[in-house]
């Protein structure tokens, strides 16, 4: 690191950062609350995370009615879809309304180009790889990750900042401090240059910023090799630095290195007593890369056995390409699968009938996420799964629903939702669709096939 970043860096961990964030978030929401824009002012909520259930659920619905305005209007193919199902935006009057809001099945994204803005507007275009291994590709624009990147600020100093404080005794400008002084990000994944999936086009933003402030950052996929011999050579490099560690990765290549390090008699001691603030978060699905299942409690005890960091800090994340959507565990002290992002609507839907179902029943996890602005974020899922009603935890004192994530639909579930879509994907969606494929070439995997350079 030159001294020039390290002078940086060091000027910035002084500033309050955390009160820089909040003013201007701030500033956005009473601007907000002015234009009656009720999409910002959910995402940039003084009370992100703890507003009253009733005062939640109403902004939630004229958010939602908010996007579906904008993609009636701006989305030929989706207002078709909802002509066909003869429902319009003046037909949305409440929070249960929203649930008629035509949505679209998760797997319609490989089949058609869906877009409600110019395509010159168009950032980015990530992709899903699904079960089947065919990509869905999703555009995003400025405004949608200005939505998402204001939840992230929010969520950041109004949920997990004071926790973070309550469980390591020290005060949210230590940790501040402390974090962008000691940060270092070790990402089991591609980079971003290398594929074009949503998990790792979500760091593309972030890796020049913390690049910029000498934040070390490695990923651990590169070309698409994996070499455990290495990343436990430079993890241990970056232990008796002291460095706080964020890892993210999927399950299959920690279950990897834990072979390894089991090999060579292997073990660390990175974050023992959770004082230095170790996390690692892990997505992808409970399963090796053989496709066996993995118990949770028993994966998440040998990651505490291999790496020594503390349970409190080691959590699952469940979250869709397809929208601004996620659900993570850490730091309820009930370990509940808690939605952190507080401006889509849940609900379920019976696979056979595509009803909506009550609370607590087993069901398509269906979603209506207004702040996806790029094409419409009301998405009908391919996972099995719970929620709960929004409610305020006693756990943790947040408002929020709990996602029960059971398994994967099965395809003969799914034929339905597509047949009942199908037809509204016409000539201009398809071509748009050819388009998004030519011009993302990009890998679309996770980084692996079985039987690759994994072991």
């Amino acid at each position: 690191m030159t001294n020039g970043k390290k002078a940086l860096r060091n000027v910035i961990a002084s500033l309050p950062c955390d009160r820089i964030m909040m003013k201007v978030l701030d500033m956005r929401y009473w601007y907000a609350l002015r234009k009656n824009d009720y999409i910002t002012q959910l995402c940039s909520h003084p009370k992100y995370g703890f507003m009253p259930i009733d005062g939640l659920k109403e902004l939630q619905w004229r958010a939602v009615k908010q996007a579906f305005v904008h993609h009636y209007n701006d989305c030929k193919t989706y207002r078709e879809h909802c002509l066909d199902a003869g429902i319009k935006p003046d037909d949305i009057h409440s929070y249960q309304d929203v649930m008629n809001i035509p949505q679209i099945p998760a797997e319609m994204f490989k089949r058609g180009g869906i877009i409600s803005i110019p395509r010159s507007n168009i950032m980015s275009v990530v992709t899903t790889s699904g079960t089947t291994g065919d990509p869905s590709y999703l555009p995003r624009d400025v405004p949608s990750m200005i939505n998402f990147a204001e939840e992230i600020i929010r969520l950041m100093i109004n949920v997990y900042e004071p926790a973070a404080a309550y469980r390591t005794e020290r005060t949210k400008k230590e940790i501040v401090k402390y974090a962008l002084s000691n940060w270092a990000f070790d990402l089991f994944t591609p980079t971003p240059q290398e594929t074009s999936t949503w998990l790792t086009q979500a760091l593309a933003p972030v890796v020049p910023i913390a690049k910029m402030f000498g934040i070390d950052v490695e990923f651990y996929l590169k070309n698409f090799k994996f070499e455990p011999a290495k990343v436990l050579s430079v993890i241990k490099g970056r232990n008796k630095e002291n460095k706080m560690m964020i890892f993210w990765a999927f399950h299959y290549i920690i279950n990897e290195m834990m072979k390894y390090m089991d090999e060579t008699g292997e073990r660390l001691e990175l974050d023992p007593t959770g004082n230095n603030i170790c996390v690692m978060c892990l997505g992808g699905g409970w399963k090796t890369l053989e496709g066996d299942k993995v118990d949770k409690l028993e994966f998440m005890r040998m990651i505490k056995e291999h790496f020594g960091i503390n349970e409190d800090w080691i959590f699952d994340v469940y979250g869709l390409g397809e929208v601004q959507f996620g659900a993570l565990e850490v730091l309820c002290p009930e370990k509940r699968m808690h939605a952190v992002t507080q401006a889509p609507i849940l609900a379920t839907r019976d696979p056979d009938t595509l009803e909506i179902q009550d609370y607590g029943e087993e069901g398509l996890l269906s979603i209506w996420d207004p702040t996806m602005n790029a094409y419409p974020g009301f998405v009908i899922s391919d996972d099995i799964v719970k929620i709960t009603d929004i409610y305020e935890c006693p756990a943790c004192g947040r408002t929020a629903q709990d996602v029960k994530f059971i398994g994967r639909a099965e395809k003969a579930e799914l034929r339905s939702c597509g047949l009942k879509t199908q037809q509204i994907f016409n000539d201009d969606s398809l071509e748009l669709l050819e388009k998004f494929k030519m011009e993302n070439v990009m890998k679309a995997g996770i980084g692996y096939k079985p039987g690759d350079e994994l072991r």
